[in-house]
């Protein structure tokens, strides 16, 4: 599979548009701005890394775009697209970590033309690219050495390369952990209401040769028992300064049956990945999405509830997470003394 998202040779960009997975790869040109903040919207992009890329990206066509009538004066056009781009989701702080280093540039260069500029936003965008690869192999590589032969894993929503650049934080560990030792089984939720588990992780898992079954979210507790799981590992899209973790939703579930079944409950994600501001999960934004996702499924209803809720992320609490796995190591029992040493 080529890169989830590139540079073509004119400096659009290619984008894999994963709504149409596992029948169907499709990548999408897109030629401005807009078209990144919109697959990031519909979900044609996602994932925390790979958002912060697709960010980076779109920064890049947004101050490529400045109408000619605008260049003498791009800045206050460029600040009001970037906030734009960061809102497109905003529970993924990956995105606001990305446009933040394009409004540092953008600050800190204020004198330059839009030429110049336009070059420094495009190194930018690749060094973020290849910066998020290097970070998602060191996690698999750290990650790994949690596992050993014939381990049972259990994993949540899509955290393999279609949600990085590399080979992911959570699916890429267990990709780290395949390749090391013999037996490894992996049960991957559903995870709906979009279906990331059964049509994204799967997927993966098929192209990695990883031994992997599908289940429902709600079988999770009685697979936990049942087929005796050594272990769940999930990603992450916020993690406040105190360990709080915000993930695909159904996560805070699986760490409370792994805190009873006593298993370890771990997180893969990279250190841009933790808001230093954010000082618990009470703060982070939950997303909530629309309500067709839930009442229809490919456009035909299914349900005809007048009342949906479903947001599209939950909190987990520090106290229920084994360790936070990094690019810099293992953070175990994390917390705040911990955490903003990475600051």
């Amino acid at each position: 599979m080529r890169d989830i998202i590139y540079f073509t040779k004119k400096r659009n960009v290619l984008v894999l548009d994963q709504t149409l997975l596992p029948f169907k790869v499709k990548y999408v040109e897109a030629s401005n701005y807009k078209n990144i903040v919109n697959l990031i919207k519909k979900l044609g992009i996602r994932g925390a890394p790979a958002i912060g890329v697709a960010g980076s990206f779109a920064a890049f066509l947004a101050l490529r775009d400045i109408p000619k009538k605008n260049i003498s004066d791009f800045h206050s056009l460029l600040i009001e697209r970037l906030s734009q781009i960061e809102l497109s989701r905003p529970t993924a702080v990956n995105l606001k970590w990305s446009i933040d280093r394009f409004r540092e540039i953008l600050n800190t260069n204020h004198s330059l033309s839009h030429r110049r500029m336009l070059q420094l936003f495009y190194k930018e965008a690749k060094e973020i690219y290849q910066q998020e690869k290097k970070v998602s192999i060191k996690i698999s590589n750290f990650g790994s050495k949690l596992f050993s032969n014939k381990d049972k894993i259990l994993t949540h929503c899509n955290t393999g390369s279609l949600a990085t650049t590399g080979p992911g934080t959570a699916l890429g560990v267990i990709k780290s952990a395949n390749k090391k030792y013999k037996g490894i089984k992996v049960f991957a939720t559903e995870t709906r209401p979009l279906l990331q588990g059964s049509r994204l992780t799967v997927w993966e898992c098929q192209q990695s040769k990883i031994d992997c079954t599908l289940i429902t979210d709600s079988m999770a507790s009685h697979v936990i028992r049942n087929k005796e799981i050594n272990s769940v590992i999930v990603g992450a899209d916020r993690i406040a300064i105190n360990g709080d973790v915000a993930n695909k939703i159904g996560t805070y579930q699986l760490a409370i049956a792994c805190k009873y079944h006593k298993i370890p409950f771990y997180v893969a994600a990279p250190i841009s990945t933790f808001d230093f501001e954010c000082k618990n999960g009470e703060m982070i934004k939950i997303e909530e999405r629309l309500p067709e996702e839930i009442i229809k499924i490919k456009g035909s209803l299914v349900s005809g509830a007048k009342k949906v809720f479903n947001p599209a992320f939950d909190i987990t609490p520090s106290k229920l997470i084994t360790a936070i796995i990094t690019e810099k190591g293992i953070l175990y029992n994390p917390r705040k003394s911990v955490i903003e040493k990475f600051s």
